[in-house]
């Protein structure tokens, strides 16, 4: 796992490189959550109200705009401070590629929000899915936790306290959206931003993001399959989606695997059942070299059971040779052969 990821979080946010991103982000997310709540008529112009967005003022851009805006103080604070912890560990790891996930994943969240709800307007005619803002930075916060389960998911969330791992804060985070929005702490749109965050999230790490030194784009582990995110009880749950995604993605072209969804979403020991076991990954190498020697894994199983099938094909074809000339008459003796005998 990387360094950096193993301290603690004090030493994680001192020590990290100094970044410009991470820094304008923090920066233009304190800007306008306190446009916002000093001056609540802003959100005409910077959230994401569909029918300001594209149907009455056609104000597409806050369909950018919307996830850096807050109208909330405590939210704000909340979003702020997280964007700027987690955001300058991930600037360190992926350089410009973090603004990259920043952008897809935000644009990605408000622009399925926006469809959801517009479509339930048209199942319901009730106005207010139409003219009720969305906003906030949680969609891509609940990104930042998958991020961080893909890069180091045995590590400590606090250095002192190893009950909660890093792999654990996808469904930690979905699990608090549920909670306050059950209590009526916060809303059924806020609730859809850190679901569609955590699941554009793992989409892009998983077949999007490109990684250095390798030729395939995404992140094919069997440790960041989708169920992962999930606890134990609904990893069945998890697998389903993950194999629906792999399906929509493969048929768009926009991944090629070794093995298929099902083999995917297995355990290591039932790919395939004719595989000779191969040591696992240790835990101390690099990400990189992790995911190298996963690929590399699973295309010496894919040679080997093809090296098996080619043997049993050949002993097959050998066997049936055997039979024929078992069951074919001897052939007789040539009269050439016995006249050269006797006249020597």
């Amino acid at each position: 796992a990387d360094p950096e990821l193993q301290a603690t979080l004090s030493t994680r946010v001192i020590k990290s490189p100094q970044g410009k991103i991470h820094v304008a982000l923090t920066a233009c997310l304190f800007l306008l959550c306190l446009l916002g709540v000093t001056k609540p008529s802003s959100a005409e112009y910077f959230a994401m109200i569909p029918f300001n967005t594209a149907i009455g003022k056609f104000r597409a851009w806050n369909l950018l705009t919307s996830a850096y805006y807050d109208n909330s103080i405590v939210m704000g604070c909340i979003n702020t401070a997280v964007a700027f912890i987690v955001g300058r560990m991930l600037e360190r790891k992926w350089k410009l590629e973090f603004a990259k996930f920043l952008a897809v994943i935000n644009l990605a969240t408000m622009l399925t929000i926006f469809i959801i709800m517009v479509a339930c307007y048209a199942s319901t005619t009730d106005m207010k899915f139409l003219l009720s803002p969305v906003c906030g930075f949680s969609a891509a916060n609940a990104a930042f936790g998958v991020a961080l389960k893909q890069l180091a998911p045995n590590q400590n969330c606090v250095a002192s306290f190893d009950k909660i791992k890093f792999k654990h804060l996808p469904a930690i985070v979905i699990a608090c959206a549920v909670v306050c929005y059950g209590l009526g702490v916060t809303q059924f749109k806020d609730l859809l931003l850190v679901v569609f965050g955590t699941y554009y999230g793992w989409l892009y790490l998983r077949y999007f993001m490109p990684y250095p030194g390798n030729a395939i784009r995404g992140d094919s582990s069997e440790e960041f399959a989708f169920k992962t995110l999930w606890p134990g009880p609904l990893r069945p749950i998890g697998a389903m989606f993950g194999n629906i995604t792999f399906g929509c993605c493969e048929m768009c072209g926009f991944c090629k695997v070794v093995d298929g969804p099902v083999a995917e979403e297995l355990p290591r020991t039932a790919i395939p059942s004719t595989s000779i076991p191969i040591p696992e990954v240790p835990d101390t190498v690099s990400e990189a070299e992790r995911k190298q020697s996963e690929r590399r894994r699973a295309l010496a199983v894919k040679a080997i059971n093809e090296r098996i099938e080619q043997l049993k094909q050949a002993r097959s074809s050998a066997q049936n040779k055997a039979k024929a000339m078992e069951t074919s008459p001897p052939d007789a003796p040539a009269e050439g052969n016995g006249g050269g005998a006797d006249n020597v």
